[in-house]
């Protein structure tokens, strides 16, 4: 095939690919519909009891009753990656909040979030009550995104400033001044991404905390503190740094509780009216074992609810030694409860959209009456709810109940079909079994009717699947079908052919069609997904006892399988196996410490001795070798520091010290050298090429691009790019198949490789989740947030295992073929590569849609097509393709210059 026509029907395919891709997406990650408006008072339903020191009278029927609020100011103080044992556990450093709560001065709960488990779709959900949309996982990183705000969207802060007359301001993660932009009077916000910040970041909230709550005109304060989350993507849960931020913490509680509780002394001995202050203590997520979230797991989703104030009717615990919190770790209640629970308490109209329950036990200070009036409030307005997403639920007719209360009260909700149907059944019942309430009996099973009908109804609008645009959705998927066939055909016609016409059989070998089709049926199972490394660590094995079996190059083939097993142990992955132990938590813990950095040395000083032995072999100009290797060895030395200077427990040798001040001396400072010298190895090995050596010029890449992948990797992770060296350089030389007859089971080098760089991606700690997102070293050699930068950095960072394969098996063939040749196996490859990533992306977003009404659709399918995109725009497209030719012609242009 003509160079001109590949490149034409390459770029075409790949244009009507993202095309495809985009409309898919959009129509499957859409907003989700809200009822709009703002609730008023007028939406308050009448009262439909009777009893309870009240006459069975209609005209009773229609009133309304209001019970005073039980607070008049609200303290919000939400603490990031807030996880349950960090406030309940045996270790957590927050002994004044365990006091309060062991003493029945505070209620605490573990409130369970749901995924996405990243700060803004949390916030949201805890303002709001509802389950946001998963498309604010991908918004909550873009700090300029004013799409998702809630300023047109029913939220309790607009409540309580609209009907609660209240003044509210803001301290701490911008993310709030996003989603609110008119609600603050008062505001300082903190940029959430810069995660290398773990002190100043909530010193700048801090410091507004006397001032502020000491004023007389406030009525909410929210404080959003985010040190002990940046703590968590740097180092984890068990770094040396969480305890004294939890104490930190701690101390913030104490002096809050301290102002309010003196304040409100003042106040209701000078005003009968005032009422008390409400402190709640919050997480908007958790973290996981290594202190990243997103996904769905226990640990990610397990934050906090503690409530401080007069009134708190908690019961004091006769059992205050070490365990005695243990029980509020399973006291588990949604974190959508937030909103009504204080709607109520603050005496507010209930957002139009919330699917949250109350929190029975802070309603204990109301009367049965207005306790049951409460809740009869919170069932119209979560049954309005449904009444927009249901067309089998219509209006109830409160006359119809009121007149016979006894026929609703009995009816048999569980038989109906129709879910609309079931929860208007369950919703008049619980009204008719409130209208008969007049005995404590009664009472119990009326609430009991509430709560079964709530627990119901948002347990359904939770999970239900509204706002699909099929039409996009289909439209993306015929182009990506067209996609699909269009690379079949390129592959057919660029070198390589799928199918031998002539003698009607494959072409391509039966190891990589088995890969193909497995993967292919792997995408139908949401545990599959979620474990996707044990598929590609079953097929390097496979793939590589196949060439085993097939050749006679025995030893380096079982050299090849013991490095790899190694290499899958190291990190833990996915869901179910992800805490249990491995080389990492060895290498992490405190009493290992130094492991790390004589692991770490090591892994550098491989590095450039490799990069020394293969400047020896291709013979390259002296000049520019020496040049190359010292910069190589400064960007090495830089990458030590870096990690050293940012770790605990860093290098301390006195040999060390000497060499440190001789580099720079701050840590962004250092990345920038690294991102310097980067650059600067790849023109010098250019420079440096003879036209003899220009098709080794991707061996330079493999040692000169690895400063700036460690730079983005973590410490631990070192040694496993020593262990790919290893596995890249036993498939030097090629042992051919043994006979003919085995050339078909026997896989390409480029096919194992192929496979390692997509094992490579789990192997260094990352899965499926959006848990496993690595911020860490995001911000390297960035001062301040940059949505664009910082993006770059993760995707390096998180890829950096298939983009050095990628390389490797660039090297592989720019070593074995030369000029046109090369030029005509890269475009084969690239055509192969393809095929590949528009098959799978075509196969999950089928999976996608035949699975959008499944229970793990937000958690499981939607995480894995966002990480899909990634592969096929970040990788195959941009760095594969783009950066792929870019680098063939520039080894050919210098190879014939």
């Amino acid at each position: 095939m003509m160079r001109w026509v590949y490149a034409s029907a390459l770029s075409v395919l790949l244009a009507v690919e993202l095309v495809g891709l985009g409309l898919f997406a959009k129509g499957f990650f859409p907003y989700k519909k809200s009822i709009p408006g703002f609730a008023g008072q007028e939406d308050q339903p009448m009262d439909i009891g009777r009893g309870l020191n009240a006459p069975a009278t209609a005209q009773h029927s229609n009133s309304k009753v209001s019970a005073e609020p039980q607070y008049d100011r609200l303290v919000l103080m939400v603490v990031d990656a807030l996880r349950n044992d960090f406030v309940f556990g045996n270790e957590s450093g927050m002994a004044y909040t365990q006091n309060l709560l062991r003493s029945g001065a505070a209620l605490g709960y573990t409130a369970k979030a749901q995924a996405p488990t990243v700060t803004m779709p949390r916030i949201k959900a805890l303002m709001t009550g509802t389950v946001p949309s998963f498309l604010d996982a991908v918004l909550n990183i873009a700090e300029s995104d004013t799409s998702s705000s809630l300023k047109h969207q029913d939220n309790l802060l607009w409540q309580l400033k609209t009907h609660g007359n209240k003044e509210i301001n803001m301290f701490g993660d911008d993310t709030w001044l996003r989603l609110f932009p008119d609600i603050f009077t008062r505001t300082d916000g903190t940029s959430s991404f810069y995660v290398a910040d773990t002190v100043e970041v909530d010193t700048n909230v801090t410091r507004h905390v006397r001032p502020e709550l000491e004023r007389d005109n406030w009525g909410v304060v929210v404080l959003h503190y985010l040190g002990l989350d940046h703590i968590g993507h740097l180092a984890g849960p068990k770094s040396p740094l969480m305890r004294p931020k939890q104490r930190e913490m701690d101390d913030i509680v104490r002096t809050v509780h301290g102002i309010v509780a003196d304040q409100d002394r003042k106040r209701m001995a000078a005003d009968a009216r005032a009422k008390p202050t409400l402190v709640v203590l919050l997480g908007d997520h958790a973290m996981n074992e290594i202190g990243n979230h997103g996904g769905n797991s226990q640990l990610e989703t397990s934050t906090v609810f503690v409530f401080i104030g007069s009134g708190i009717a908690g019961q004091p615990m006769a059992d205050r030694g070490r365990n005695a919190l243990s029980k509020l770790l399973a006291n588990n209640v949604q974190q959508s409860s937030l909103v009504s629970t204080l709607a109520l308490l603050f005496g507010v109209p209930i957002p139009k959209n919330n699917l949250g329950l109350p929190l029975p036990e802070l309603l204990g200070g109301y009367s049965d009456r207005e306790r049951l009036h409460m809740l009869q409030t919170v069932a119209a307005q979560i049954y309005g709810v449904v009444c927009a997403n249901e067309h089998s639920a219509v209006a109830v007719d409160l006359q119809q109940i009121i007149a016979n209360p006894a026929v609703y009260a009995k009816a048999d909700c569980i038989h109906i079909d129709s879910t609309g149907s079931r929860m208007q059944c369950k919703y008049e019942a619980a009204l008719a079994t409130h209208r008969q309430a007049s005995s404590d009996a009664d009472i119990s099973n009326a609430e009991r009717a509430y709560y079964e009908f709530m627990e119901l109804a948002s347990t359904h609008l939770s999970r239900a699947s509204t706002g699909y645009n099929l039409h996009l959705m289909s439209m993306g998927l015929v182009l990506m079908v067209a996609t699909v066939l269009g690379f079949a055909v390129l592959c057919q016609f660029s070198g390589t052919p799928l199918i031998h016409f002539k003698s009607r059989r494959l072409a391509v070998s039966l190891p990589a069609a088995g890969m193909w089709i497995t993967y292919l049926l792997s995408t139908l199972s949401s545990s599959l997904i979620e474990e996707e490394h044990q598929f590609w660590y079953f097929w390097v094995q496979t793939l590589l006892a196949l060439r085993l079996a097939t050749s006679g190059g025995r030893c380096h083939t079982l050299a090849q399988m013991a490095a790899f097993r190694v290499v899958r142990a190291w990190n833990q992955t996915g869901q179910f196996w992800a805490g249990e132990p491995d080389v990492r938590q060895y290498l992490n813990a405190p009493e290992n410490a130094w492991l790390v950095w004589v692991v770490a040395v090591v892994t550098l000083g491989a590095i450039n001795a490799a990069a020394w032995a293969l400047h020896r072999r291709y013979r390259r100009s002296v000049l520019w070798s020496r040049t190359f290797r010292v910069l190589l060895a400064y960007a090495s030395v830089c990458v030590l520091a870096y990690h050293s200077d940012r770790s605990h427990e860093g290098l301390t040798l006195g040999v060390w010290k000497v060499v440190r001040v001789c580099l720079p001396s701050d840590s962004a400072h250092l990345a920038q050298s690294v991102y310097i010298a980067t650059a600067l190895l790849a023109a010098t090995s250019c420079a440096g090429l003879r036209r003899a050596g220009a098709y080794a010029a991707p061996l330079d890449a493999l040692t000169g691009v690895m400063p700036l992948l460690l730079l983005l990797s973590r410490p631990h992770n070192f040694a496993v790019f020593g262990l790919f060296f290893v596995i890249c350089a036993l498939f030097f030389p090629e042992v051919p198949a043994n006979s003919q007859s085995q050339e078909l089971l026997q896989p390409s080098r480029v096919l194992v490789m192929f496979a390692l760089a997509h094992a490579s991606f789990f192997a260094l700690g990352n899965s499926n989740s959006l848990a496993s997102i690595d911020l860490s070293n995001a911000y390297a050699g960035v001062s301040r947030y940059n949505e664009a930068l910082v993006g770059v950095l993760v995707f390096i960072g998180s890829w950096a295992g298939p983009l050095w394969w990628a390389m490797a098996g660039l090297a592989l063939v720019a070593l074995e073929t030369e000029g046109v040749r090369l030029q005509l196996q890269v475009r084969t490859l690239l055509a192969a590569a393809h095929l590949w990533q528009a098959s799978t992306l075509l196969a999950i977003s089928g999976v996608a849609t035949m699975m959008r009404t499944h229970l793990f659709v937000w958690s499981v399918f939607s995480p894995r097509y966002l990480y899909q995109i990634s592969w096929s725009v970040g990788f195959y497209l941009a760095c594969g393709t783009v950066g792929g030719l870019m680098w063939v012609a520039a080894i050919v242009y210098i190879a014939h210059r």
